[in-house]
């Protein structure tokens, strides 16, 4: 009897370590969003970050005086309120109190003073972006107001604000320690490894619901679907669409992603120099095609902007269709056949993979040789988007949330002009329009604007691909924004 007891008591404590370690794993699944990046951030420092990549992550970690909202309008962050004078060129901010930075000290006027006068480049160094060039002078009125006086009207200026306000005491080591205010901090970082985002316990709004945030770097975008698979991973973005019949179990998330996949054919480089050329081979292209086998449908061949401040500033391109033996007869009337030329793809995305082989068939017919050149993204950046080296490459331009941030890629004075466009009616347009603050006049110019970019193949648009997210059922909260951000802060499990 008593033997039967002791072993009775056994299979209990059996059991209930059974119950227990269960419970753990139940515990622990719903504390952490766990998911991938193909590409790691480009720095710790805010002011440093160019990919859309970079973006979608650290926006959770640094706040601006505003921060981007669902529609496409700029939201109160830091900065509770703002006034804007009649001539367009006095902002007056109101900043938040109780805003902690994540080192623990307190936000105050001083901070956003630094942030501001290292952004427009004040501090000896270079401006963070051209466009805070036209900041003249940085004002403090008193412990809650500061006023930024520009030296010409902008009608963007406000969205520029969402840029990361720093403290000033790690003015010296933005490089390596990221200290921001947002809902999420850096709690562990390992370049070309793993970032891990933890919840901010002293942010200022509504609080992150679930604790950790953990991004492996990933760059084989099959080994990241199989991670998703196999549990290893909850949230998976960049879904090929053509493996979603193999996530049953899984939550899908579709919408448009906000993003100009071009053809970008450098015009100081031969063949595509010559106007002619560069409408043929967009003639050649068939772009469903392209949008079926890369997207498996899921994309638009015309741009899609998910903003509705934006939508009435597009204008409505006419529908093209591919005509490849036109395409032929300009290029044998010009006596420019074979043509061969390389095309730099970035290994970052099975999009740009998929894309670049279909391009590559489909100019064959018509008698042009497409050698591919698989890059990494580091190597990407640096060759094409950085020194312009390249014959012809893919890109994908990342959704803005108003008109200039888009169109201003192609002016000839944008630094990061790398598709080397060159208008100067354009760049009249593009400044005329920014120095308006008469909304028909901005509306008249972009349009004109974008037709000009039509008219001269600036790039061959190719698509607008739906961004494809996997995640863990019962994940909820999530919501598409009409740049790269994913804001984790709104997620939760479904009890």
């Amino acid at each position: 009897m008593k033997r039967n007891l002791f072993f009775g008591k056994i299979l209990l404590s059996i059991l209930l370590t059974f119950v227990f370690v269960a419970c753990q794993k139940e515990e622990s699944k719903e504390e952490s969003i766990r998911t991938v990046s193909t590409v790691d951030i480009d720095s710790l420092n805010p002011y440093q970050v160019v990919s859309s990549n970079s973006d979608q992550i650290l926006l959770n970690v640094f706040e601006g005086l505003v921060m981007p909202g669902t529609d496409g309008t700029v939201i109160p962050a830091l900065a509770e309120s703002y006034e804007v004078s009649e001539d367009g060129k006095t902002y007056t901010f109101t900043i938040r109190k109780g805003v902690k930075f994540h080192n623990g000290n307190d936000m105050d006027i001083k901070d956003v003073e630094f942030s501001l006068n290292y952004m427009s480049g004040k501090l000896g160094n270079a401006p963070t972006e051209a466009l805070f060039e036209n900041i003249e002078k940085i004002e403090v009125l008193d412990d809650s107001h500061i006023v930024i006086h520009l030296s010409e009207p902008d009608s963007s200026f406000i969205y520029y604000m969402k840029e990361a306000i720093v403290p000033d005491e790690n003015k010296d080591h933005l490089n390596d320690t990221a200290i921001g205010t947002g809902p999420y901090k850096i709690s562990e970082y390992q370049r070309d490894q793993k970032l891990v985002l933890s919840k901010n316990e002293e942010y200022w709004g509504e609080k992150a619901k679930i604790p950790t945030v953990s991004i492996l770097i990933s760059p084989n975008s099959e080994t990241n679907f199989l991670k998703l698979l196999s549990g290893e991973i909850n949230f998976l973005s960049g879904i090929d669409s053509k493996r979603i019949p193999e996530l049953d179990k899984y939550q899908i998330l579709n919408s448009p992603s906000n993003l100009s996949l071009i053809l970008a054919l450098n015009p100081k480089e031969k063949p595509f120099d010559d106007i002619e050329v560069r409408k043929a081979i967009n003639l050649a292209i068939d772009k469903n095609k392209i949008i079926q086998l890369a997207m498996n449908g899921k994309g638009s061949p015309i741009y899609t902007n998910m903003s509705p401040v934006m939508s009435k500033f597009l204008w409505a391109a006419p529908e093209e269709k591919a005509d490849p033996q036109k395409a032929k007869q300009i290029l044998e009337e010009k006596k420019l056949l074979p043509i061969k030329f390389t095309l730099k793809v970035p290994n970052s995305s099975k999009i740009y993979l998929d894309t670049a082989q279909s391009i590559k068939e489909q100019l064959k017919e018509v008698g042009i040789t497409v050698d591919l050149e698989i890059i990494e993204w580091a190597t990407w950046l640096s060759d094409v988007y950085t020194n312009r080296k390249y014959e012809a490459s893919l890109a994908g331009l990342a959704g803005k949330m108003e008109p200039d941030a888009i169109l201003r890629r192609y002016t000839s004075t944008y630094a990061k002009n790398f598709t080397n466009f060159n208008n100067a009616r354009y760049d009249a347009l593009i400044e005329e329009a920014k120095r308006t603050s008469n909304e028909a006049k901005q509306v008249e110019n972009y349009k004109e604007a974008q037709k000009i970019l039509a008219e001269e193949q600036a790039a061959i648009f190719l698509m607008d691909p739906n961004t494809i997210i996997a995640t863990e059922k019962g994940l909820e909260g999530f919501e598409f924004y009409p740049l790269p951000y994913f804001n984790f802060a709104k997620l939760y499990f479904k009890k």
